[in-house]
């Protein structure tokens, strides 16, 4: 069999590495024992803030809509469901937390990700005195569907192989 690239690893990155060779047309082969399971452990949980310091996480601006975009046409290709987007609330344990909260959320890159309010308890067996700060674009991709679908979908087109990869046969 002669490919273009053979794709050593059928985790996150070599399924995203598949999909950029597909779109261009290129032909590959996935070698993988799957013996590795980083993207499965990892849980798919995605937040572009950090919020212990109310910072952004490393370009998040720039990756979080690439990997909407990703994920959207890994769903639509596959007919599957693995992005479930939903807030993530932030608990603020002091007035100094809630002010800086807003003046994080005043930053032109935070903006988007930071709503600038204060969100109240309503529930009495949460003890939660300063309210919560809601993160917006996160969620979870459920990976372990994801790479299941995805590997099936290879190995109906005879284009993953389940076994170690030899370096020494190239």
């Amino acid at each position: 069999m002669s490919v273009d690239y053979v794709v050593v690893g059928s985790g996150l990155a070599g399924l995203m590495l598949c999909e950029q060779l597909r779109a261009r047309g290129k032909s590959f082969l996935v070698v993988s024992n799957t013996s590795q399971q980083a993207s499965i452990v990892a849980s798919g949980l995605y937040n572009p803030v950090v919020l212990k310091r109310f910072n952004m996480a490393w370009e998040a601006d720039r990756h979080v809509p690439v990997a909407f975009s990703a994920y959207n046409k890994l769903e639509h290709y596959l007919g599957i469901n693995v992005d479930d987007q939903r807030p993530i609330y932030r608990i603020f344990n002091s007035i100094e937390e809630q002010n800086n909260w807003f003046l994080a959320a005043d930053k032109p890159k935070l903006k988007q990700f930071l709503v600038p309010k204060i969100i109240e308890n309503k529930n009495p067996n949460i003890r939660v005195p300063f309210g919560y700060g809601e993160v917006k674009f996160t969620g979870r991709v459920d990976t372990k569907l994801l790479l299941e679908a995805y590997r099936n979908d290879l190995k109906s087109k005879d284009l993953f192989l389940e076994e170690s990869f030899d370096y020494s046969k190239l």
